[in-house]
């Protein structure tokens, strides 16, 4: 079963037959019949990326005609916003309007699962999709082994050729010319961005960041300066660099108390734990932490619910034009009560990991200390602890 497209510019499908249960600002118009876009605004050499290695990802030992379930991403060529405007007047109501093209877009990557269903016998299904102004996430579930001459590069490859050929027709009717395959530019960009489906609860995490995309992209939008990068970010030691975004004025607060708790505690010395650092958050303290333990992350949301500042250090790189801190991270920051910290790159063996080794636990634990006018102690009540 295929999910049809929405209001919202993104669709879902029903998982059956025991299927398992990421900006760029946009330009105020996306022109006629979303084929126009505006020139980019360079921002200033201070806030931009660092010049990096092709960010395209396949993995090298993997085979594509394996059945799976596969997370794609493909960008317009030049990453014009050809594909849809962002609307709404709220992060809440924040909507991708499709363009024209846009919803061929669609329409063609739903029937693509059909059609090699059709073709191969293997079924294939489209569990879930998000269109953005510049740039298609979707999620596809091949089900069994494809046939031999079939993987995953040509499903996509067929794909993104057809909405080509539709881009060209539709700019020769503008333009009341012929298309022309051999001059134009194709509608999306060489090559896609893949990722494979290898742990529990990684499915509900991709649809979750997908159905946040268009909110992601009007706080970006309405807060530029407050979700501005600044690479190479010093605070603390001199040699400590990060990559910041966020309210970089927190660093600067005369008061910066580390939460640091241990991971073993009680519900109620869980509870002591927060009473204790949201008093010390009112009094107009900026708390500093990778927040990882149980009891550090009741003090985050507690702290979160009533918008107190913080320090967020975070074990994921941010580098990169397109990278972002995820979810209620981002939200905080356009805000300005919130504070995130990358000491790691993009793609580093640190941040490769699927989960926080205790060596990283340690030394973003240091670095919040460091951070900090005030370094938080293993608290005398919890000293039976085992610390984390």
């Amino acid at each position: 079963m295929h999910g049809a497209p929405n209001e919202e510019g993104r669709g879902n499908a029903t998982l059956t037959h025991g299927a398992l249960n990421e900006e760029r600002e946009p330009q105020s118009s996306s022109g006629a019949a979303g084929v126009s876009s505006l020139s980019d605004s360079r921002s200033p050499s201070s806030h931009r990326a660092p010049v990096q290695h092709n960010r395209l990802r396949r993995k090298a030992d993997h085979d594509y005609s394996a059945a799976g379930i596969y997370l794609i991403t493909v960008t317009t060529t030049n990453r014009e916003r050809l594909l849809g405007k962002l609307t709404g007047s709220t992060p809440d109501e924040a909507r991708i309007e499709p363009t024209t093209i846009g919803g061929y877009v669609i329409e063609a990557f739903r029937k693509m699962a059909a059609t090699v269903t059709a073709k191969t016998g293997t079924p294939v299904q489209v569990l879930q999709y998000q269109l953005m102004p510049d740039h298609f996430h979707g999620i596809i579930y091949i089900r069994e082994a494809l046939p031999k001459g079939w993987s995953l590069g040509k499903m996509i490859g067929t794909w993104k050729g057809d909405c080509s050929r539709e881009y060209w027709r539709i700019t020769a009717a503008l333009t009341h010319g012929a298309p022309n395959e051999e001059r134009k530019e194709p509608l999306l960009a060489a090559g896609y961005n893949d990722r494979i489906l290898f742990h529990e609860g990684q499915l509900k995490n991709w649809i979750a960041y997908l159905h946040g995309n268009p909110r992601r992209l009007w706080l970006k939008m309405h807060h530029p300066n407050r979700l501005r990068k600044v690479y190479e970010f010093q605070a603390g030691t001199p040699e400590h660099r990060y990559t910041a975004i966020g309210n970089t004025f927190l660093v600067t607060y005369p008061e910066r108390v580390q939460v640091r708790c241990h991971r073993n505690l009680t519900e109620e010395q869980i509870k002591s734990e927060v009473e204790h650092y949201l008093a010390i958050a009112r009094s107009g303290a900026v708390l500093v932490s990778p927040f990882i333990s149980p009891a550090e992350k009741a003090v985050f949301e507690a702290c979160y619910s009533e918008r107190l500042r913080m320090i967020h250090i975070v074990n994921r790189g941010l580098d990169g034009r397109f990278i972002y801190p995820s979810g209620r991270d981002l939200e905080g920051c356009s805000e300005g009560f919130m504070l995130v910290l990358a000491p790691y790159p993009d793609y580093s063996a640190e941040t490769a990991e699927a989960r926080i080794s205790r060596a990283q636990c340690l030394d973003m634990n240091a670095y919040a200390a460091e951070l900090s006018t005030n370094v938080a102690l293993t608290r005398d009540a919890h000293k039976d602890q085992t610390p984390r």
